[in-house]
Formats: structure tokens, sequence, C-alpha cells
């Protein structure tokens, strides 16, 4: 993060106006929800790679009642969030049942994604009305004409709640001893598969928070919303310092981890801002959403790498 902070010292000049940076800020918000609700998984040493998925579903669902069984965009909504509880249901069955989270996620990622295909056969559903769009709009003007937008405030209920659930009750207790013997919690008879499915549900129903979120900022239910999402969220929380493998971390750590993705995101906007007026760059190198992805799983295998070699270090210690 210190080496992205320089970068942006350095070439911090050649944005036009802060709004151009501030464009990204929904989209950070969002992903940092996602990440937060992922934390309590990743903290037990499981997983969920069909939470890009299950905002896809989502948001289909929600564009599909309200274009075709005329439900009222709220209440549309609403049964869109459902969806995301009911996907992350689907998930805890699997995973209790006691296949592996990351096998359990990864079929339902293809089932929930080839679901919302075939709901909106592979086609946007636009035309949503403009109360529920004006959802994505900014709720607080500051200076400079500079708004905040309202995933602010998502962002902010996720992260009190999962704060307050992960260091102020027992429950966040039982999270980092199920990360750090899953057996031993078992004979301390802690309730184990209960937690487990909990936190899969609320993953979920996060999801498709998120996804009517997303869907009023696109203006249309997508049915490959989400698309990527599942790898930003993990590279949030594990970027962030919260052990993959389970039993250390947390939503502040996770936090720090969504700062170090925006500030990668602004980073590759003023690399291509200079490629654009560098003679013969555009040509040679422009940054994409693909070359994002690939360097989020670079810095993935470091900290990877990182974290087994700290792991050993500490083995040979004892």
């Amino acid at each position: 993060m210190a080496i992205l902070l320089l970068a942006l010292g350095l070439l911090g000049s050649e944005l036009e106006h802060p709004s151009s940076v501030l464009l990204f800020w929904p989209a950070w918000l969002e992903t940092g929800a996602l990440a937060l609700a992922l934390t309590p998984i990743i903290l037990t040493g499981g997983i969920d790679l069909s939470i890009g998925s299950t905002m896809a579903l989502a948001s289909v669902t929600l564009g599909q009642l309200w274009r075709h069984h005329d439900w009222p965009i709220g209440l549309a909504a609403v049964a869109a969030v459902l969806v995301g509880a009911l996907a992350g249901a689907g998930n805890a069955v699997l995973v209790v049942a006691g296949v592996s989270s990351i096998i359990a996620t990864l079929a339902t990622l293809a089932f929930y994604a080839g679901l919302a295909m075939a709901l909106s056969r592979g086609e946007r559903i636009g035309g949503l009305p403009s109360e529920f769009t004006a959802l994505s709009q900014d709720s607080v003007v500051i200076s400079g004409g500079i708004g905040l937008p309202n995933q602010v405030w998502l962002l902010a209920a996720v992260f009190v709640v999962a704060y307050m659930f992960i260091h102020h009750t027992r429950f966040g207790r039982y999270l980092y001893a199920m990360g750090v013997n899953r057996t031993a919690a078992r004979f301390a008879v802690l309730p184990v598969r209960r937690l487990e499915a909990s936190i899969y549900i609320v993953c979920g129903a996060v999801a498709g928070l998120v996804a009517v979120f997303y869907t009023a900022r696109s203006g249309a239910a997508i049915p490959h919303a989400g698309q990527g999402r599942e790898l930003e969220a993990i590279a949030c929380v594990v970027l962030g310092g919260t052990s993959v493998t389970g039993g250390y971390g947390g939503v502040v750590r996770t936090l720090i981890g969504v700062l170090v993705v925006a500030h990668l995101d602004i980073a590759l906007q003023l690399v291509g801002s200079l490629a654009i007026q560098l003679p013969g760059m555009q040509s040679v190198w422009q940054p994409t959403a693909e070359t994002r992805l690939v360097i989020l799983g670079l810095m993935l295998v470091a900290v990877a790498i990182w974290n087994q070699r700290i792991s050993a270090d500490s083995g040979r210690a004892r």
C-alpha cells in the first residue's frame, strides 16, 4: 500500500479533478461490503466463491419481478435480498453437510450464474423507475460539488454489524476458535454447524443487498452483475491481513484491504491517463479490467507465499 500511495503522490497531478477518482467510489464501497460479509467465513477457514453469481441472480430476480410480474420496485428489491439469503442457505446446506467450502461454492457459483442467465435469457432488464435508480445518487454533497454516494451508508452499516458481531459477542470468539481448530471447537460443544450456516446465509443476504445498489447504479438488472467480485472481495480480506486458513484477522483489517484495492484502481487510472498522453504508449499498454484482475491475483499469490513462510517460521520456533 505504501508503494501505491507513493505512486499516487508522484502522479497525482495527472488527475484533472478529484471527481474522476470518486467515480470509483460506489464500486469500491460495494466490494467493501461484500468483503466485510465474507470476513467471518474466512475467519473460520472457509470461503464463498459464489457471491458474484449471487449478485447476478439477485439483480435478475429484481428485474424480472418488476418487469414481468408487476411487483412494486421496493418489494422486488426486498425479494432480491431474500434470494441472496436463499443462495447463501444453499451454500450453508452443502458446507454443513461436509462438502469442502471451496468445492461447494465453486459449484454454486456456476449454478447461480447459469440460473441468472436462464431467467434473463442473457438480456439486460432496463427502464427501471427513477425513484429506484436515485438510490445510486449522492446522498451528501461536500465541498466542490463532490458528493458521498449512498453506498457509504451500506458499507458503514455492514461494518458496524460485522464489527460488533465478531469482536463483541461470544459467537465472534467461536469463529476464531473454529478457524484455529475446528475439531477442538466441536469437542468444546460450540455451535459449529449453526454458526457456520448463519454466516453463509448472512453473506448471501449482503450480496443480495449489494446487488440492489449495483442494479440502481447500472440502471438495469444485469445477468453478469458481480462478475469477478468474488476475487475482489477475497483480495480485500486477505490483503488486509486476515489469514485465508482462518483463526486470525478481522473487519478492520478488511477495510485496510479495501483501501489497498481502491488505491490500485486509482494507480491504474493514472497509468492509463499517462499512456494516453505519451506518444505511442496507448498502443503498447492500456490498463483494462483484466489487467486489474491479473494484478490482484499476483498480489494474492505474494500474500499466500508470505503467510506460508511466516507459518513455517512459527512452526520451527516452536
